[in-house]
């Protein structure tokens, strides 16, 4: 490659060109500019936001942990408050020492936050605490986007947007800030989340379909039914306000309002990847009735697996209907495993199998024994106790001397009839 000759006027203009900008921007009271940090001072940053003078914002802005991260290069999002002698005065929040009705009506109309504290409440809503003559008010409406007791609020201090300035009296809003803090973090979720992602959410609602979770930022996703457990209605939804983990399962994106779908249960392992380990077939099993349906009833076993109890399986004694005439959901019963199927995700269990079991019993052997206690694989069997012998009587003289008489009148007797 040819060495550039560096006196080459040409290449000056080129580096002159991408250093320095073609033309300034022109900024107005409440814009937002986003400005690299070029001077950490001992009060203030120096920024450079493409003017012919360099910005300023107060260190007070920011909290000690912001500070300690921030550097040389590093952007700070911040807005214009008014021009000086001396640069471009910057800030990120009007603090309430700084604030008088002139920065507050230049606040209503360039949207700049300002901060104040939460003085009390009265009728209609919050009086906010303001330097001077200056008398601020939130509507309740315009504090939170849930409706909390408004202690809660008292002695807190919030940044907030103005509305309006009305000669002494100024109405605030914070849910305006809210809504657009909120608005930026949705866009942010909705560039970084993706299908199979395992994400920390909080209940908010339930429904008969299911539940609903917070993201973040406003976005809510839906857990239908059969994704909160693996054995439907075994388990009561996680209440509202818990916190739990979700696999995202679906994402939408396109419109104003993106569907997002989660599974509470695909979160953790599966009970299915050991299912033939635990149920074997053939074996016998405990478990707890979970729902009923015209061809049978469904039975949680092994911890999480739920198998059918077809209608045909119930019993071999008697003709059913319907499978409320021998179960109902809650009832534990012991059930023999016919199949499993963990690809499918399906286990056949039978009733009628057992019976079969007990009709295999000799009558005979049967008999001889009589149930001591327990049900199914767990009943105890005890031999049925002979029935005891007559006491013989006690042998006396005189009994003796009547079996001799006895013997010899029915000799006498024989004799004669010869």
């Amino acid at each position: 490659m040819a060495d550039r000759d560096s006196n080459d006027p040409g290449d000056f203009q080129r580096m002159l060109d991408e250093t320095m900008p073609k033309e300034f921007t022109r900024y107005s009271p409440g814009d937002v500019v986003q400005a690299r940090i070029v001077e950490l001072g001992k009060t203030a940053l120096l920024l450079d936001v493409g003017q012919r003078a360099e910005g300023s914002i107060g260190l007070e802005e920011f909290t000690p942990e912001e500070l300690q991260s921030l550097g040389l290069g590093d952007v700070v999002e911040c807005r214009v408050v008014r021009f000086s002698a001396a640069g471009v005065v910057l800030s990120r929040v009007l603090k309430t020492r700084n604030l008088d009705l002139e920065s507050l009506v230049e606040a209503s109309r360039s949207g700049i936050p300002i901060e104040g504290t939460v003085g009390g409440t009265n009728k209609g809503g919050f009086t906010i605490d303001l330097p001077g003559q200056a008398r601020g008010f939130v509507p309740f409406s315009q504090m939170d986007f849930a409706r909390l007791p408004p202690e809660t609020y008292v002695g807190q201090r919030f940044r907030f947007r103005v509305l309006e300035v009305r000669g002494r009296d100024v109405i605030l809003s914070r849910t305006a800030l809210l809504k657009e803090e909120q608005a930026a973090e949705r866009e942010r979720l909705l560039e970084e989340i993706e299908e199979g992602q395992l994400r920390t959410v909080q209940v908010v609602k339930h429904e008969t379909f299911g539940i609903f979770v917070n993201l973040g930022g406003g976005l809510n996703a839906l857990v239908p039914q059969s994704e909160l457990s693996w054995t439907r209605g075994s388990e009561a939804p996680p209440p509202v306000g818990s916190e739990i983990t979700v696999k995202i399962l679906r994402v939408e994106k396109g419109g104003e309002r993106p569907r997002i779908s989660a599974s509470l249960r695909q979160a953790g392992d599966s009970p299915w990847d050991d299912a033939p380990d635990r149920l074997m077939v053939g074996s016998t099993v405990r478990g707890k009735v979970t729902r009923l349906t015209t061809y049978g009833a469904f039975v949680a076993v092994a911890g999480g697996i739920e198998g059918l109890l077809h209608i045909s399986e119930m019993t071999g004694k008697k003709h059913l209907r319907s499978a409320g005439e021998l179960l109902k959901p809650g009832q534990e019963i012991e059930v023999s495993v016919l199949a499993v199927d963990p690809v499918a995700r399906r286990v056949s269990l039978s009733l009628k199998a057992l019976e079969a079991k007990e009709e295999e019993v000799d009558p005979e052997v049967r008999a001889r024994f009589v149930v001591e206690g327990g049900e199914g694989r767990d009943r105890r069997y005890a031999p049925v106790p002979s029935p005891a012998a007559p006491a013989s009587p006690a042998t006396t003289a005189l009994a003796e001397a009547l079996r001799r008489a006895q013997e010899r009148k029915a000799s006498k007797d024989g004799g004669k009839a010869r």
